[in-house]
C-alpha cells in the first residue's frame, strides 16, 4: 500500500496543503509529544454510523469505492482513541452532537433521519462555519516538509482543532491508506519499475499510489 508519508503529501495537497498539528502528530510527523492519549475514547453503535455516513459523503461510493467500503469509520474511531489528546476527542464527539442539534433545529429530526440532500447542505454549513471559526481564531501556516504546513493557532478562542477538520484529515488519510483507497481509487503498481521524478498521465488516468 502507499506508504504514510507520501499519504500523508497526498491528504495535505487535498486539504489545500495544509494539516492541523494534531492530525500531524497523530500521523507520525513532527516532535513527539508526551499526550495522555484516551484510551478510553469509543462511540455509541448511533455515533459510529453517523460518522460512516459523513464519511461517505466526503467520499461517496462511485465507479471506486466509497469512505465505508473503504473501513474509514473504525479507521477514525481507533485513531481518535490511540492518537489524539482529549481536547479533539472532546471536539469530535461535541462534533457529532452539534449535527443532530442543527438537523432538529432546521428539520425537526436527527441528521440521519434527514433526506441526503439535507444532510449535505448541513454539512456545507459546518464546513462554512468552520473556516470562519479558524479565520477568527487567526490560525496561521507554518511550512513542515515538502507540499505539507501545518497550521498554528495564535488566538485563545479555539480550543483544539475544529470536528470538521478532524473529520475531513481522517477520512482522507484513512481511504488513501485503505487497500480500496490505494488500488482503486489510485493508479496501483505492486511492481513499479524505474523511478522518475515526473511521470506523464494519459488522459484521464488516475493518479499513483506511492
Amino acid at each position: 500500500m502507499m506508504n504514510r508519508r507520501d499519504a500523508i503529501a497526498r491528504v495535505a495537497l487535498l486539504m489545500g496543503g495544509t494539516l492541523s498539528a494534531p492530525s500531524l502528530m497523530a500521523f507520525g510527523e513532527g516532535t513527539p509529544a508526551k499526550q495522555a492519549v484516551g484510551a478510553a475514547f469509543s462511540l455509541t453503535s448511533a455515533q459510529k454510523t453517523l460518522v460512516a455516513e459523513i464519511a461517505e459523503h466526503i467520499i461517496p461510493k462511485t465507479s471506486t469505492p466509497g469512505a465505508k467500503e473503504a473501513g474509514v469509520g473504525p479507521f477514525i474511531e481507533m485513531m481518535l482513541a490511540d492518537c489524539y489528546k482529549p481536547q479533539e476527542q472532546q471536539n469530535f464527539l461535541d462534533g457529532l452532537a452539534d449535527l443532530d442539534e442543527r438537523a432538529t433545529t432546521a428539520h425537526s429530526k436527527k441528521f440521519l433521519e434527514t433526506s441526503s440532500a439535507e444532510q449535505v447542505a448541513i454539512l456545507k454549513q459546518v464546513e462554512k462555519d468552520t473556516i470562519e471559526l479558524m479565520k477568527s481564531a487567526n490560525v496561521q501556516q507554518v511550512k513542515v516538509g515538502d507540499n505539507v504546513d501545518k497550521e498554528v493557532v495564535s488566538s485563545k478562542k479555539l480550543k483544539g482543532t475544529p470536528f470538521w477538520r478532524l473529520l475531513k484529515e481522517l477520512t482522507l488519510f484513512g481511504y488513501f491508506t485503505s487497500e480500496q483507497g490505494a488500488t482503486q481509487a489510485l493508479e496501483y503498481v505492486p511492481i513499479p519499475g524505474r523511478y522518475d521524478a515526473c511521470i506523464p498521465l494519459k488522459p484521464g488516468q488516475k493518479a499513483y499510489a506511492l
